[in-house]
């Protein structure tokens, strides 16, 4: 796909520095609208209520957010305005998780103003806006399956410390279904075990401030 003539285009970005480079980068492009540059994905939702985008440039998270809700508001996103185009632009290597959102594309963040810019033109690497497409394959070529939309709520509730007995409860459900659900998230995820998938959650679930880490492992 490639961009088309008046693109309307938001930025979701908490790291200001991210954003006032991205915005410069996308104003040197005639074709290019941007109808607004936000810190949170609150103020993301209320434009998007508000007015017709055709792209989204999304973080992962913001100063309020985890990973783990930000992905599902970004999942959510896309399900419910499927003709926008997604493009997450972030510095959290979790892929497992980061295909969980559906994005059409998705593009690893620099830190810092040369690395920023690095990372912009890899998005927009033409001289001409018309040129430039997104990934042919529409999204990173990661070797995960996507998580049905039952298993990404029971995952959702594992991320914020829930017991398997505790996520049975509030499903209404049997021990036994959500132990097993449990099992198929990390075989999607390529989780090895327990362990792992408590460490996993951990990282997943927090909150960030200002200046996250630039990788999760």
């Amino acid at each position: 796909m490639a961009w088309k003539r008046r693109e309307k285009v938001a930025i979701m970005e908490p790291l200001s520095m991210v954003s006032d480079v991205m915005s410069q980068i996308l104003r040197e492009e005639s074709d290019i609208i941007i109808e607004g540059t936000l810190s949170n994905f609150i103020s993301l939702k209320s434009l998007l209520e508000l007015r017709k985008l055709d792209v989204v440039f999304s973080e992962v998270y913001d100063v309020n957010t985890s990973i783990i809700e930000g992905l599902d508001f970004l999942r959510k996103l896309k399900a419910q305005f499927p003709a926008i185009d997604m493009i997450i632009h972030t510095e959290i290597e979790i892929p497992a998780l980061l295909i969980q959102s559906n994005a059409d594309a998705i593009y690893m963040k620099q830190l810092g103003v040369e690395g920023c810019r690095a990372s912009a033109a890899q998005i927009l690497n033409a001289t001409s806006m018309v040129s430039v497409l997104f990934y042919e394959d529409r999204k990173l070529r990661y070797d995960f399956e996507i998580l049905s939309d039952y298993e990404w709520e029971v995952l959702i509730m594992f991320s914020q410390q829930m017991s398997i007995t505790e996520i049975a409860t509030k499903m209404k459900t049997q021990y036994r279904r959500i132990s097993r659900v449990k099992h198929i998230i990390m075989d999607k995820l390529k989780v090895s075990n327990n362990v792992a998938f408590s460490q996993f959650m951990a990282l997943a679930g927090s909150k960030f401030g200002e200046y996250p880490p630039v990788s999760l492992k």
